[in-house]
C-alpha cells in the first residue's frame, strides 16, 4: 500500500529578477521586477541541495561535519527540496550527489518514490540519510539555534521519517514524525507519514 495522501506544493520558487543578497533582512527578500515579498528560504534550499544531498549520504556512520548539518537542515526547510531529496535518496540506481535534480512542482509529478511506489531503493542508503535527518533534529535539541531554523529542523526530521517509513519501519517512522510535529506543527510531510502509520499503510516495494 501506499502513503495516503499527496502532499501539497504550495512554497513560493525562485523566479527570474530575484536577486538574492546575503546582507539582506533574513525574513524576505524583493524580487527587482516587482515590489512583492518573496521568501528566501526556498532559494537558499535550492542552492544548498547537492550539498545536503552529498551530507546525507556519505559514507560513514556520523554527519560529516556541523557544515553538513546546517546543509540539510537548510535544504529541507522548503517541500520542494524535500521532494528532491526524497526522489534522490531512493534511487535505484544510487544517485549522486551531483547528479540530484530541482523538484518543480508546477512542472513534475510528484516523487513516486513519496508513496513508496517503483524500484526498491538501497536499504542501506535509507538508513543512513534517515540517521542523518534524525541527527540535525539531536543537535538542534541539545544545542539550540535560532527561532527561524526550526522550519529547518522539521522538516530533516521529517525526512528521517519518510527513511523509516519507506524501510517499513512504521513504529520508528511514526516516533520520528511526531518529532517534527512537536518541532512544527504544520509540517506537511510529517503529517502525511503520520497518518500512514497510523493506517498501516506500507511501501510496495518490499513486496
Amino acid at each position: 500500500m501506499v502513503l495516503s495522501s499527496t502532499v501539497r506544493h504550495s512554497e513560493p520558487v525562485w523566479r527570474p529578477g530575484l536577486r538574492f543578497d546575503g546582507r539582506m533582512n533574513p525574513a524576505s527578500a524583493r524580487s527587482t521586477a516587482s515590489p512583492y515579498v518573496r521568501h528566501p528560504r526556498e532559494i537558499a534550499a535550492a542552492v544548498t541541495l547537492p550539498v545536503a544531498a552529498a551530507a546525507a549520504v556519505a559514507p560513514g556512520p556520523a554527519m560529516p561535519q556541523q557544515a553538513g548539518r546546517a546543509a540539510v537542515a537548510t535544504a529541507c526547510a522548503a517541500l520542494v527540496t524535500r521532494m528532491a531529496l526524497i526522489r534522490f535518496i531512493a534511487s535505484a540506481a544510487g544517485a549522486e550527489p551531483a547528479e540530484i535534480e530541482p523538484f518543480d512542482p508546477f512542472h513534475d509529478a510528484t516523487p513516486t518514490a513519496l508513496h513508496g511506489i517503483g524500484a526498491a531503493p538501497d536499504r542501506q542508503r535509507l538508513r543512513v540519510a534517515g540517521a542523518r535527518c534524525v541527527d540535525v533534529w539531536h543537535w538542534w535539541r541539545q544545542h539550540g539555534s535560532l527561532p527561524d531554523d526550526r522550519v529547518g529542523v522539521a522538516g530533516a526530521v521529517a525526512l528521517g521519517a519518510w527513511c523509516s517509513w519507506a524501510l517499513g519501519s512504521l513504529a520508528q517512522a511514526e516516533v520520528r514524525a511526531q518529532y517534527a510535529i512537536d518541532t512544527v506543527a504544520t509540517d506537511a510531510l510529517a503529517g502525511l507519514v503520520q497518518r500512514s502509520c497510523r493506517a498501516g499503510r506500507q511501501p510496495t516495494w518490499w513486496g
